[in-house]
């Protein structure tokens, strides 16, 4: 069929229009979702933890049901009463020992302070190329936390106090409610998928829940661990706040890679302020103590081999999660790689049918081609004729 004069560049137009006009509507798509995203991150945040929690606690309440025919909805209740027992006595021991310290370590911190910018002044004195860390320290005025906005300053502890008390309640209550009847959630979600992809899901979300679980009850042994024998430690070695120090290494623990570090971080500052260089030393040697301990003997026998999770992909989460939603988005690093990783081999790799990848490839790429060009420039072996009475033979 001829195509009118003209007829082409009014295709053209046309088809011009259409792309421009799909390019806006995706690019106003994209926005909307990421305004939405912004606006639900947090209490998407909210239900992971959650999650997590369930995740955690539902061997518990199976096997309370399976082996000593504990009705669910009874189970869960036990669980998660019991859990808030336990959360609470702990509070009860520590509150009072952790207020104690923490008033004592508020009162000397000026002092601390000003003894760690005298120590920075010494090393530039002593050593010139140290200088800049002395210079444009700066200047914390304590007298303003205690002076007339005392009042507004309580409220907004007691603001806040009661904020979480709110968020932990309305936590432990949707926990309570997943742990006891959570068949319509798991019926929804296996419903939305096609029969034949079923065993898919099925599979993912075991693995997903089973290791959720493991992660979640070895961290919290392995937190409790490595606080009980921080704090003892620097006991042993002479500092005054040990149970304080405890318990920040204990919060801290679960953060991959820092968090050993960071928990570590106020008891070596403080000794440093007041010029310990001895007590330092012995709290540098109480962390590396207690993380041979808890890698060699508490995380093996409590997580085994359960996550496989490679060192830079945790760096690498620490790093996107915790700029997307700060320290929460820290502590659920692991987390979140677990379901990353299950999603994409159970699901994508299976869906997909993507073959598995030959060792040849993975090691021509790690060793950047080297070992293909090798075997491109070895010769060939060359046969050696035989002596001539073996052939005549």
């Amino acid at each position: 069929m001829q195509r009118r004069p003209g007829e082409f560049f009014t295709l053209e137009a046309r088809a011009l229009q259409r792309a421009l006009f799909n390019a806006i509507l995706l690019v106003f798509g994209l926005l909307l979702v990421i305004e939405f995203a912004g606006a639900v991150l947090t209490p998407l945040v909210f239900i992971l933890l959650a999650v997590v929690l369930v995740m955690g606690l539902n061997p518990l309440v199976a096997r309370l049901e399976a082996r000593f025919r504990v009705p669910r909805r009874l189970g869960a209740l036990l669980v998660v009463l019991g859990t808030l027992a336990l959360f609470a006595g702990l509070v009860a021991v520590l509150v009072p020992l952790l207020m104690a310290q923490g008033t004592r370590f508020a009162e000397s911190l000026p002092t601390l302070i000003k003894g760690f910018e005298e120590s920075l002044r010494t090393l530039g004195q002593r050593y010139p190329a140290l200088a800049p860390l002395s210079q444009g320290l700066p200047q914390v005025n304590f007298s303003r936390f205690l002076d007339g906005n005392m009042v507004g300053q309580l409220y907004a502890i007691a603001s806040s106090v009661v904020g979480l008390l709110a968020l932990t309640l309305v936590l432990l209550t949707l926990v309570l409610f997943l742990l006891m009847n959570p068949d319509p959630l798991v019926k929804g979600v296996l419903s939305g998928v096609p029969p034949h992809n079923r065993p898919v899901v099925e599979r993912t979300m075991v693995r997903i829940g089973s290791q959720l679980g493991m992660w979640l009850i070895s961290a919290m042994i392995s937190s409790a661990v490595v606080g009980l024998l921080v704090g003892i430690g620097l006991a042993l070695v002479g500092f005054k706040n040990a149970v304080l120090f405890g318990v920040v290494a204990a919060v801290t623990n679960p953060i991959p890679f820092l968090g050993p570090w960071l928990g570590i971080s106020l008891p070596v500052l403080v000794a440093g302020a007041e010029g310990a260089w001895s007590l330092v030393f012995w709290a540098i040697v109480v962390l590396v103590v207690v993380q041979q301990i808890d890698a060699s003997i508490t995380n093996p026998l409590i997580l085994g081999r359960t996550v496989h999770l490679h060192p830079a992909s945790l760096l690498m989460g620490v790093l996107i999660f915790g700029s997307v939603k700060g320290i929460m988005g820290v502590f659920l690093t692991v987390p979140l790689l677990i379901i990353i990783k299950a999603l994409y081999e159970e699901v994508y790799l299976e869906l997909f049918k993507r073959p598995e990848v030959a060792e040849e490839s993975v090691n021509n790429i790690v060793s950047a081609g080297q070992g293909e060009e090798a075997d491109k420039a070895e010769p060939a072996p060359k046969e050696t004729p035989l002596p001539l009475k073996v052939q005549e033979k």
